[in-house]
């Protein structure tokens, strides 16, 4: 199918040149304005004609053989001078075609003996009408070319951006993991009646990752309610020794999200809370009108994750996959007063992740 649609786009090419050449050469001519005849026409046409067959091929060697190779060669030299050398060529079977074939067959004529001034000009008269057909051609290649090269490199930055953002989300999934896993240890440990349940909000968690990550957004409805089993599951771990305040104020529990993205900065509040002391984590979510805000605060220890230059992976990553995810956001953390403050607005109509994933222009 590919071969037929080049084949003719080829005899479209063709067909389109030969017939803007024989208007130009039939209606700007003064022999056919002051003698206008059918005779005039079919000269002028199996000319044109003839004419292909010097011209079809000095297209198709710089188009197919001169132009690839002059783009992949680092020396041009050679290469310059086989152009010339083609030039050349093509020149003398073009006055040849002229001269043997078109004139004494064709319009029966002969143009005697030339002048120095009318061979020159005549010449250069070949090349421009060699030029002419041979640069139009290799626009047409070179442009087909570029747009082959910036499709080949908007794909191959696609696929950058799939992997980055495939290990951006393979590193939070084992950090929480590992987490996680940690806090059955104890509870197992202790003989805890909750380890049963424990297991089983993490099983959901997981579920949820496994199935549901690998799509570009889901409904915010689904991401609270992992959050929810989330608090729930670290609420068994920690006991009285954090609380957690939810504010919540949602206008479109349909709206989509990218699976995963407020779940970060829930885990992050959990893993730097100080629980030496009862800690009261605040989660406020709103969205109004497909725009997102997200406040997470927590109390932190006085030797902070910032002063120890700690910050892990967590936020960094949660950064990254903004940065690749949305155009129109804004974020924010700060630790104050002994308190570690995230603040995230989005846009969610600026999702940019079809960009990623999609193969569409």
């Amino acid at each position: 199918m590919k071969n037929s649609k080049g084949t003719w786009l080829h005899i479209l090419f063709w067909t389109v040149y030969v017939s803007v050449n024989l208007f130009t050469e039939i209606y700007l001519s003064q022999s056919f304005i002051n003698h206008p005849g059918f005779q005039l026409i079919l000269e002028v046409f199996f000319g044109q004609l003839f004419l292909l067959i010097v011209k079809m091929p000095a297209v198709y060697y710089v188009n197919y053989s001169l132009i690839p190779r002059w783009l992949k060669s680092p020396g041009k030299g050679r290469l310059f001078f086989e152009a010339a050398a083609a030039l050349v060529f093509f020149l003398l079977c073009y006055r040849a075609m002229m001269h043997l074939v078109i004139w004494p067959f064709i319009t029966h004529s002969s143009p005697g003996s030339l002048t120095a001034l009318e061979f020159t000009a005549r010449l250069f008269y070949s090349i421009l009408d060699l030029m002419q057909v041979i640069g139009i051609a290799a626009a047409i290649k070179l442009f087909r070319l570029r747009i082959e090269a910036v499709k080949k490199e908007k794909e191959l930055m696609r696929e950058k951006l799939q992997s980055e953002l495939r290990h951006l989300k393979a590193q939070i999934n084992p950090h929480f993991l590992f987490n996680t896993l940690n806090s059955i240890y104890s509870l197992s440990r202790s003989h805890s009646d909750a380890t049963s349940e424990t297991v089983m909000r993490l099983s959901k968690i997981l579920r949820y990752m496994l199935y549901e990550t690998g799509k570009k957004t889901a409904p915010i409805e689904e991401e609270l309610k992992i959050i929810d089993d989330y608090i729930e599951l670290q609420l068994l771990r920690f006991g009285k020794r954090v609380q957690v305040k939810t504010e919540r104020s949602i206008d479109n529990l349909s709206a989509q999200v990218t699976p995963l993205l407020i779940f970060p900065l829930i885990e992050n509040a959990f893993k730097h809370a100080n629980s030496d002391n009862t800690s009261v984590i605040d989660f406020k979510i709103t969205l109004k009108n497909d725009a997102l805000a997200v406040q997470v605060k927590n109390p932190v220890a006085v030797a902070s994750v910032q002063s120890n230059g700690e910050e892990g992976i967590g936020l960094p990553n949660f950064c990254r996959q903004l940065e690749l995810l949305y155009r129109d956001y804004t974020f924010s953390h700060e630790e104050k007063d002994h308190y570690f403050i995230v603040d995230l607005h989005i846009n969610l109509v600026s999702y940019a992740g079809f960009e990623l994933f999609d193969s569409r222009g």
